[in-house]
Parts: structure tokens; sequence; C-alpha cells
């Protein structure tokens, strides 16, 4: 008989860098996997088999879990080792309201100057 959830003993390794990200983020803001528990509903043992990287999640579980930690599933999905984007958008969660409109402000600022629409190929006009 199935069951409806799907526990791994062949770690995938997508699956065992989200758990590891996971557990790495829920210590990162000093909570217990019972006051994970709390937030989720999700018992502590298979929260624990999560963060092992022995449960392949459901969207559902993710979004659950991110929202717990304070995140967007998305954000809880990118893993920042695995591309130079993904670790500037980790950077950028770690910061106050503050420094990212300060950032926001910048960034529009110097895309402004850089996004002249090209001229055509050949064109010699003004």
């Amino acid at each position: 008989m199935r069951t409806s959830v799907s526990r791994r003993e062949d770690l995938h390794p997508f699956v065992a860098k989200l758990g590891a990200r996971i557990r790495d983020l829920r210590l990162e803001r000093g909570m217990s996997l019972e006051q994970l528990r709390k937030k989720t509903g999700i018992v502590v043992s298979h929260l624990s088999l999560i963060e092992r990287g022995h449960v392949v999640l459901t969207v559902g579980t993710v979004d659950r879990i991110a929202r717990a930690l304070g995140l967007t599933p998305m954000f809880l999905v990118l893993l920042p080792e695995e591309s130079e984007l993904e670790a500037v958008v980790e950077r950028m969660g770690h910061m106050n309201a503050d420094k990212l409109a300060r950032m926001y402000e910048r960034v529009s600022a110097s895309k402004s100057l850089h996004l002249k629409k090209p001229r055509p190929r050949g064109s010699h006009g003004p």
C-alpha cells in the first residue's frame, strides 16, 4: 500500500538541498522543530524527515513551511549555492526594508541610464 507521503531512501540532490535549506533557515530564526510544527501543522517527525531530505514535498507543504519561516515559497526554493542570481536574492532576503528601498532606488536610477532605445544597425540618423 502506498501512502500520500513519498519517503525517499535514495536521496534526490534537490530534495536533500531543500531540506538542508529549510533546516538552516529555521535555525537562523532560532526556531525549534516544535515551533515550526505549531506554525505549519506538520508533525515534528515529518518535519525532521523533510529537513534530512527523505521526503519529496508537495507545493502546499513548501508554501506552509515558507510562510511559517516568514518567506515566500519562491524564496524558500532558491538555492544560493546554485547560481549568482540566487545568491544575490538570498542576500537581499536578509536586508531590512530601508536598505532594500535604497538599493531599489539605485538600481532604478542606473537602469534608466542604460535603457536608451538602441538604433537599428546601419542607421546614421540623429
